[in-house]
């Protein structure tokens, strides 16, 4: 008997028990395993059995990694004591004709689904991993409103708006001396739409000045006049929340923060001063509503990070990260340390403790494009 011919129930038990980096091929195996993989019954299944499989084998998360233009999913063995293999690549993500994937500069995930904005700027892309799913949404540009140029200045969020059960996109121009506008896509209606806001008195810092999604809100490090906070947009009441408090005292936009998330509700900030020494990391209380946030009052990891790799070391401004609190470890994200001709893509492990050990990635073609890195938790949501 084929594997084809076996009994639905039976296929059903066997394809539970794919790991969700290798559905695409066993969806090219045959129409009908192709047909069974794609049905939202068996995908609830398929996941509530990865989840259990991988909270038992206590496995270390994935991840998604853009290097080098292009975006993979990643697992990093962090309990393994051999350096040379704790980092373990997953999946390249392909592109929606099946063929190599397009050049992508930005990468934003939510719930499960991945906004890569492509490097020439022409369209964006949503993809859902999980389904082998993509929609390519219109930019619609105002060239005869403001210069070309300050196409690269647009800032991208993507969220959720809980009354109406739909995934947006948010697009804005961070220059408040300049044009600003203030757009949204709509997932429902396929089609942009300008808000009415007010153009801010701050603006976003740090390299790239990406946002974290946190329970279908997106989070910012923003800076005023004279001091630095977070901002939040919330996707439901589409609109900018006041500033939220930082866990350490004011920043400035040379220093490295970057937010990264832990446990869906709680948000963790790195920071580390442009002129001292110490990487701090700290870790939010929950966090119930976009409006408010506050801070444990320790902090989870403090070290001084030159002494462990450089003494002329500075992560980038916004460097990718995360954190296991149970191997009390950070997972930093940036070039080897030759400074003048980086070669090597590295995730830095440092512990609470001060341990330390560098794990080689890949090899980098590109010298200053730094890797950006955001947890994976697949999606139900259909894009087609």
């Amino acid at each position: 008997m084929k594997m084809s011919d076996l009994p639905s129930e039976v296929a059903e038990e066997v394809l539970c028990r794919i790991p969700v980096t290798s559905l695409r091929p066993v969806r090219s195996t045959c129409k009908k395993w192709n047909r069974l993989s794609r049905c939202g019954v068996f995908a609830k299944k398929h996941l509530a059995h990865q989840a259990k499989v991988a909270e038992e084998a206590k496995e270390d998360p994935l991840v998604v990694m853009m290097m080098d233009y292009r975006v993979y999913l990643m697992r990093f063995n962090l309990s393994n004591n051999n350096v040379g293999s704790c980092v373990k690549p997953e999946a390249k993500l392909i592109g929606p004709d099946g063929s190599d994937q397009i050049d992508v500069c930005e990468i934003f995930h939510c719930d499960g689904l991945l906004l890569c904005i492509p490097k020439d700027h022409s369209r964006l892309v949503v993809w859902n991993p999980y389904w082998g799913q993509t929609r390519w949404i219109e930019c619609t540009h105002n060239y005869h409103l403001q210069p070309k140029l300050l196409v690269n200045k647009y800032r991208y969020a993507l969220g959720y708006d809980r009354s109406s059960n739909s995934h947006k996109v948010l697009r804005f121009i961070d220059s408040p001396t300049r044009f600003v506008e203030f757009k949204i896509y709509e997932f429902s209606s396929d089609s942009w739409r300008i808000l009415d806001l007010l153009p801010r008195d701050w603006m976003i810092g740090g390299w790239g000045g990406r946002g974290l999604s946190l329970k279908g809100n997106t989070y910012w490090f923003a800076s005023g006049h004279d001091n630095s906070f977070l901002v939040c947009f919330d996707f439901t009441r589409e609109t900018f929340w006041p500033p939220l408090p930082l866990p350490f005292e004011d920043a400035c936009r040379e220093d490295t923060v970057s937010l990264s998330s832990v446990r869906k509700d709680q948000l963790v900030v790195l920071f580390q001063p442009w002129d001292i020494l110490t990487l701090e990391i700290w870790i939010s209380n929950k966090i119930d509503e976009p409006n408010a946030v506050s801070w444990n009052n320790k902090v989870f990891l403090s070290v001084d990070i030159r002494q462990l790799i450089h003494p002329m070391w500075q992560f980038p401004p916004s460097a990718g990260f995360f954190i296991d609190e149970e191997k009390k470890i950070a997972v930093v994200f940036d070039k080897d340390t030759d400074i003048d001709n980086p070669t090597r893509e590295v995730a830095y492990i440092i512990g609470v403790d001060g341990s330390f050990k560098a794990a080689d990635v890949r090899e980098c073609a590109d010298k200053v494009l730094t890797a950006l890195v955001c947890s994976y938790v697949p999606s139900l949501v259909q894009l087609n």
